[in-house]
């Protein structure tokens, strides 16, 4: 079996395993989406099981190239730059509250409040004074404050509409507006009438098949229906709405707040997708007199004012495996790759088993992040040393149990000697993060926002328009641009040459002036800048997911590695000396790192090979061929995928190479051909892991730059899935290097350019593409 298709995006449905804004499918040793069960989706959460507790029974287990022209033309003063930003179209970026207050309680009230009713039996509520408690859990900061503006949608299933043990019942209720930040969650209900309760997004109105009416404690009439066996999002059409969870709830959890500057997005608006939301709520029994007044509700505090931190859920679940009875430990795992580019932050997580369960763990590098107790409250535990988790590398979940109250094998199920494998990851993030890793197959459904451009956009055969520029008299030509320095979006690092230009001789000595800045892209200055007297013509910019930057000069013949700091850590390649064996690089190009302990180095102008080394100690570890290559200019890898994408500059096309092949060499797949765009001088990923690239058609009178989307359809070949979307990027001259960043606030890609030129002077422009 060959190589995986590196990224699998598609607008339309896939085997019915799709969702309104897209599928895509990652991770290595996956099944495609067709392998897939239809009954998969609906067995892997605990909302679709019956999840009924035994004492007594139990759960699973098992357990050197053509002369090629040189690269164009060429630090920058430690001084407040602003004035020298051009706002062409002015930002729109804003600012939050930063309190760091802390606040603990067990009270599950809200203040003073007036309310209004709602149709769908719904209230909403402004509040005005909101309490801050979370029982079970402890809150990082209030859940509303200013400037922020709250309300309160409150969502509700009567008890009586239970009929029989084990009964599954959902309404659902509309959101206002193009969207709107949950700050807190406050659920309503009694562990001993309600054995969860998950709330649920979902793309369009609901339209299940048998509905009924009842009424709300506060008279309201509503629809129900059940869905013990049937979709949270039942469609008439043939696209599977999988939707998106946003909180559960479990065994008597409390309230569950977000950081002040973070919320939970819901809304209609293109990139949220969640115009609707369902309450699903699991009854343990037919009602009685004592519980035919009671209701599972979630009342949710709610904000129209866009967060800076975007929370969002991944669940790792696994619904295949049988457990032996009479065993002292039983794992089974669920592991998938999460594709992206950087890393996310663990926010809260929850786990959720049944009675044989004794630990549930996340654990990455073979390292344990958090870990949780299935038999206390099933609240969401907020992570307090808030872990940076990596993308772009497998995420293991392992759930342990322990059958020896069991009499005999304990299957993953339905039944109420079933057992479950559920843990909840919810991340903060800047962009949403959202997918579901089905354990057993190792395969992964990211329900993350569809950023394709479309072809029947109406600007696509035209130009956009640059929203900033940002240029100063110390900037010299652009090299290379990272947004995103140090995990704050809105600081990027750029890397230049001071006064130098590139020639066909190198250097022999090294710049005094730093050549690395860091500027602020939200108040338009110098954050800071170092790197002076170390590199003498600076090349290309990697920051790798440990926020290590690595660097080439292509007249040192060296590339680098620094720590966060800036100080110095490595360096391969032998100082002042071109060469083509394994000892030496020949004007390098660029870097790109693994997860694995290894990076790779495009090499380059005078040679045609992309070298591999140990991250830790720099020794090499293989030579990879990029055969026939004219300029390997660019690297970008995809680890989940193994596949490394290499800039032919010259060839003018993008080569995909797996990493995975049993020599270790390296194997080519495909090519990709921009030709009739121009020569690629650089190759980039956004968050979500689709690739870039930045094409200039030199040669042609028009010199045209255009900004080129890889785009991965539906197909039975990775040649024939591969698609490119072109864009032209006017007023650029003579562009190096870019980086793209999905904006999330705008549904838009941000594109920022980087030139070496005119002259030794440089500048970065910034474009959005709208999506």
């Amino acid at each position: 079996m060959g190589p995986q298709v590196p990224t699998l995006q598609s607008r339309y449905p896939i085997h019915n395993e799709i969702g309104t804004t897209g599928l895509i499918i990652s991770g290595r040793n996956e099944e495609s989406a067709s392998s897939i069960p239809a009954t998969t989706a609906a067995h892997a959460h605990e909302h679709q099981h019956d999840e009924k507790s035994s004492k007594d029974e139990g759960t699973t287990s098992m357990t050197a190239a053509p002369a090629a022209p040189e690269d164009g033309i060429d630090a920058i003063d430690a001084i407040d730059a602003k004035n020298y930003t051009t706002e062409i179209l002015g930002g729109n970026s804003t600012s939050n509250s930063n309190s760091n207050s802390t606040s603990t309680s067990n009270s599950t009230s809200t203040g003073n409040s007036t309310s209004t009713s709602t149709s769908n039996g719904t209230r909403k509520e402004k509040v005005t004074n909101t309490t801050t408690s979370a029982a079970g859990t402890s809150m990082m900061r209030p859940a509303c404050q200013a400037p922020w503006d709250c309300s309160n949608l409150r969502i509700a299933i009567p008890a009586s509409v239970a009929v029989k043990e084990d009964d599954y019942w959902c309404t659902t209720v509309p959101v206002d507006g193009d969207y709107q930040a949950i700050k807190a969650f406050i659920p309503e209900a009694r562990q001993e009438v309600a054995h969860h309760m998950i709330v649920n997004s979902c793309g369009a109105q609901p339209e299940p098949l048998n509905t009924k009416k009842v009424k709300t404690k506060e008279g309201k009439e509503i629809e129900v229906w059940n869905c013990k066996r049937n979709e949270l999002c039942p469609s008439s059409s043939n696209q599977y709405d999988m939707g998106k969870i946003l909180y559960a709830w479990a065994k008597g959890a409390g309230r569950f707040d977000a950081d002040v500057d973070a919320g939970v997005l819901v809304g209609s608006r293109t990139g949220i997708d969640a115009p609707y939301i369902v309450l699903q709520a699991h009854f343990l029994n037919a009602v009685s007199e004592e519980t035919k007044e009671e209701e599972a509700a979630v009342e949710m505090v709610m904000t129209s004012e866009f967060p800076d931190k975007v929370l969002s859920i991944n669940l790792f679940s696994n619904s295949h495996f049988k457990l032996p009875a009479k065993r002292d430990r039983l794992d089974v795992k669920a592991k998938c790759c999460m594709k992206g580019s950087g890393t996310t932050d663990l926010f809260a997580y929850r786990v959720h088993a049944h009675d044989f369960a004794r630990n549930i763990s996340l654990s990455i590098f073979n390292e344990t992040v958090v870990s949780g107790d299935p038999q206390v409250p099933h609240f969401f535990e907020k992570d307090r040393e808030r872990h940076e988790l990596k993308l772009g590398t497998d995420w293991e979940v392992t759930c342990s149990y322990n059958t020896q109250q069991a009499n005999q094998t304990v299957y993953a199920g339905k039944g109420a000697n079933n057992e479950m494998c559920n843990m909840y990851l919810m991340v903060s993030s800047s962009v949403p993060y959202t997918s579901n890793c089905y354990g057993g197959f190792n395969s992964m459904i990211q329900n993350n926002p569809d950023v394709y451009i479309q072809a029947d956009l109406a600007y696509l055969g035209e130009t956009l328009e640059p929203i900033k520029v940002i240029e100063m008299p110390s900037l010299g030509q652009v090299a290379g641009v990272h947004l995103g320095y140090q995990g704050n979006p809105d600081h990027m690092l750029i890397f230049h040459r001071a006064d130098r230009e590139m020639l066909q001789y190198d250097h022999d000595d090294r710049i005094k002036e730093d050549v690395l800045l860091v500027w602020d892209t939200k108040e338009n200055k110098v954050v800071s800048t170092f790197g002076g007297d170390l590199f003498r013509l600076p090349h290309g910019l990697t920051i790798d997911r440990d926020n290590n930057i690595w660097l080439t000069d292509v007249d040192s013949q060296l590339a680098y590695k620094l720590d966060p700091s800036g100080q110095l850590l490595l360096t391969v390649g032998e100082e002042g000396r071109r060469g083509h064996d394994a000892r030496h690089l020949c004007r390098p190009t660029e870097v790109a790192v693994s997860n694995d302990g290894h990076f790779y180095v495009s090499d380059g102008y005078c040679n045609s090979h992309v070298m591999k080394y140990n991250a830790t100690t720099g020794a090499v570890v293989e030579e990879v061929e990029v055969t026939g290559g004219l300029v390997v200019h660019s690297l970008v890898l995809d680890d989940c995928t193994d596949m490394l994408y290499v800039a032919d500059r010259e060839g003018k096309n993008i080569r995909l190479i797996h990493l995975g092949s049993a020599d270790g060499k390296g194997k080519e797949i495909t090519r990709v051909d921009v030709s009739m765009y121009g020569n690629v001088y650089s190759v980039t990923q956004d968050q979500y892991g689709n690739v870039y690239a930045l094409v200039w058609d030199r040669n042609n009178p028009a010199k045209k730059v255009y900004f080129v989307q890889l785009q991965v359809k539906e197909a039975f070949t990775l040649e024939d899935a591969l698609q490119v979307m072109a864009i032209e990027l006017p007023g650029i001259k003579i562009p190096h290097d870019f980086t793209v960043s999905y904006n999330f606030k705008e549904h838009a890609l941000d594109v920022w350019v980087g030139e070496t030129g005119p002259g030794p002077h440089g500048k970065v422009t910034l474009f959005r593409v709208p999506l």
